[in-house]
């Protein structure tokens, strides 16, 4: 009888959960009708659960509207780009694995239009239960008319909306700016794309020419359409841009084909005036196109976007969300969207009841302040305050804000205000607050190893507070206990250093800031390790930091090793070329990829890496039990045979551990007889 009643309970709960999945399919649209850029229409009669996308751009929305949770299998790309996603890879964009999308068992796949043929078995059997939409880059309004479709396929309408059109309002702003300007003092601009020994541009029907010209450029017309196009030298330099800029994961060939005979004798080489955006919006109409084309302005024309006497709109708040924080003395906090000199700053903004007393590694010790805060500032608007100095971003911030430069202490960051992390630890009636923003893309450094340099791309803010009134002694010892907790932090998480990826560990960012607040209560003079508002700073500063770059760089503990090659700036494609074998360098990455799914292989490859470390280090000297290690790694892979490791084409481009691994993985992958699929435990 139990039983019976059991069964009943769970057969009412299930179908009161299917009319419910049915009726929010229906209220949402459904049955919905989409047409691609082939012009096929495709009826869904439920929102789809197993999408693989193959498309960066989509990839991208859909992680914007909040919907990550339908992506069962992406790229390698695109997992890169969005490493918190821990969803299966699908291979290469160029290449993808048709049985690793079998596996999935999609409802739905989203690709390019170029992938079609390789999507055959599935757009050219029509019993298939899985549907297929094919986009292509084409013009931005057909960018924006596809955001609008997939909004409606995630059930996001009104938020894909309100994304468009907030790339709207970023690409006028820049129009509107722009009718300032000459038109005899627009420049010539190329989007460029490097390979061996040539050069390829958009094609002259390509959005990323749209993009040039919504950023004041002129861009070239080769009479050939198409996504890239090759071009010669002759057009090259009659062209003669003066301005050229290509994706970061491309600039290094970029460079050197420039630095050659015919390419270099141009306008834009003569004067150094190349530039790189992130490849996940300089390729692609991405949810972020505004901000690229604002980016692409403050880089062709500084003086112009920087002035903010030009500005075209109106600074002031435009909204602002609260958070909680009990701290006596603190009246409010909040994160504050504001615009300054036509673009969009987020604040957060600790106000207090009364005056405080600060110290702050930006602004140092500053007197008595009514507030404190952090304030991202997007990238094209740093461009300018970098270029022209910060005072006059400093007063409109404050202004914009409620205060003046005396009332208020703020730091500035790359890392945007929605990844902020709130951190609270508390022992009986203490209590320590931190506010952390973080990001290590662009500048992280390995103190007393690197050099200076001019990036500001990355940096970490921390705001601390705490409910005693902390000493000028006390203050500053908090500076030190916080930064020993980042930067354990960060070696925690095996940040590397961006100038030096494969000797160091970073422990911090050349811009790193803090603001520690006097606070009230009983006095502290002490906050080092030994007493317990110490502890409490540093757990709360590390966890601060951690919870940060999760949100920012999507950078967490356990994280995929192809990730982590990545951040030492060796892709797949790369070390494709670094070792000989029989296979093509498309089917080597393949195997490669697949091989590194297995937790074993991938368990070895990250010994590699912890050993090329202490290697570095001098705390590991002799190398001949990982030797063994990778002797026995190859038997395995040649499924008991002896396996001899390929030899690196160029010996100084990996340390000696990493390239010892990958000759011994790229032996057995290379062979016909590997066994690098085995099962997962």
């Amino acid at each position: 009888m139990r039983t019976s009643a059991f069964f009943a309970r769970t057969l009412a709960v299930a179908l009161l959960l299917i009319g419910s999945v049915l009726y929010n399919a229906q209220a949402a649209g459904y049955p919905l009708t989409l047409k691609d850029s082939l012009g096929r229409e495709l009826t869904l009669s439920v929102p789809p659960q197993r999408v693989v996308c193959l498309l960066g751009s989509v990839t991208a929305l859909v992680v914007e509207l909040g919907r990550s949770d339908v992506l069962a299998g992406l790229t390698r790309q695109d997992l890169l780009i969005h490493s918190r996603l821990r969803v299966p890879s699908v291979g290469s964009f160029f290449q993808p694995d048709s049985v690793a999308i079998e596996k999935i068992r999609p409802d739905l796949i989203i690709a390019s239009t170029s992938q079609q043929a390789l999507l055959a078995k599935w757009l050219d059997g029509p019993q298939n239960q899985t549907k297929v939409l094919l986009f292509r880059e084409g013009s931005l309004e057909q960018g924006f008319a596809r955001m609008a479709q997939i909004g409606r396929l995630v059930e996001r309408e009104s938020q894909a909306h309100e994304i468009i059109e907030r790339n709207r309002e970023q690409i006028e702003l820049v129009r509107t700016r722009l009718q300032q300007l000459p038109k005899a003092k627009r420049k010539r601009v190329a989007r460029v794309v490097a390979g061996e020994n040539k050069l390829s541009c958009p094609g002259d029907d390509s959005f990323q020419n749209e993009m040039i010209e919504a950023a004041g450029g002129i861009p070239p017309r080769w009479g050939k359409n198409g996504g890239f196009v090759a071009v010669d030298v002759a057009a090259w330099k009659q062209f003669n841009p003066q301005m050229v800029y290509g994706c970061d994961r491309n600039m290094e060939a970029v460079r050197t084909t420039l630095a050659q005979k015919g390419w270099k004798e141009v306008d834009a080489v003569r004067d150094q005036a190349i530039t790189q955006l992130p490849c996940s919006i300089a390729c692609q109409i991405t949810p972020h196109v505004g901000a690229a084309v604002q980016w692409l302005a403050a880089s062709f024309y500084p003086a112009l976007m920087a002035d903010v006497t030009r500005a075209v709109a109106i600074n002031g708040v435009r909204g602002e969300r609260p958070l909680k924080l009990d701290l006596p003395y603190v009246a409010s906090a909040k994160v504050i969207t504001h615009r300054v000199n036509d673009a969009d700053f987020k604040s957060l903004v600790l106000r207090f009841t009364a005056h405080q007393a600060i110290l702050s590694t930006a602004e140092g010790n500053a007197g008595p302040v009514r507030a404190v805060g952090n304030t991202y500032v997007p990238m094209h608007a740093s461009l300018g305050h970098m270029t022209y100095g910060i005072e006059q971003v400093r007063r409109d911030v404050a202004a914009n804000l409620g205060y003046t430069p005396h009332t208020y202490a703020g730091l500035m960051t790359g890392a945007d205000m929605d990844n902020l992390s709130l951190q609270i630890r508390n022992d009986k009636e203490l209590e320590v607050v931190a506010l952390v923003t973080a990001g290590t893309r662009g500048n992280a450094q390995r103190m007393s190893r690197d050099v200076g340099y001019d990036h500001t791309l990355g940096t970490i803010n921390i705001i601390l507070l705490t409910n005693r009134k902390l000493a000028p002694e006390g203050m500053a010892r908090a500076i030190i206990t916080a930064t020993e907790a980042k930067t354990a932090a960060l070696l925690d998480l095996d940040i590397r250093s961006t100038a030096q990826p494969w000797p160091c560990q970073a422990t911090g960012t050349g811009t790193d800031s803090m603001i520690v607040v006097q606070g009230e209560g009983p006095l502290v003079r002490y906050t080092g390790g030994h007493g317990k508002i110490g502890e409490l700073i540093a757990k709360a500063v590390h966890a601060g930091v951690t919870e940060a770059l999760i949100g920012q760089n999507g950078i967490k503990a356990g994280r995929n090793v192809l990730q982590r090659l990545d951040e030492r700036k060796l892709s797949l494609e790369r070390l494709v070329q670094l070792y000989p074998s029989p296979l093509p360098p498309e089917e080597l990455a393949r195997r490669l990829e697949q091989a590194l799914e297995n937790p074993a292989i991938a368990g070895f490859i990250e010994i590699a890496l912890a050993i090329n470390d202490a290697t570095g280090s001098g705390q590991i000297r002799d190398l001949s039990a990982f030797e063994r290690m990778c002797s026995a790694m190859g038997k395995r892979l040649a499924g008991g045979n002896t396996l001899i490791p390929v030899k690196i084409n160029t010996p100084d481009a990996l340390p000696q551990a990493p390239a010892m691994a990958f000759g011994v993985l790229v032996a057995g992958v290379s062979a016909d007889h590997a066994t690098t699929r085995e099962s997962r435990p």
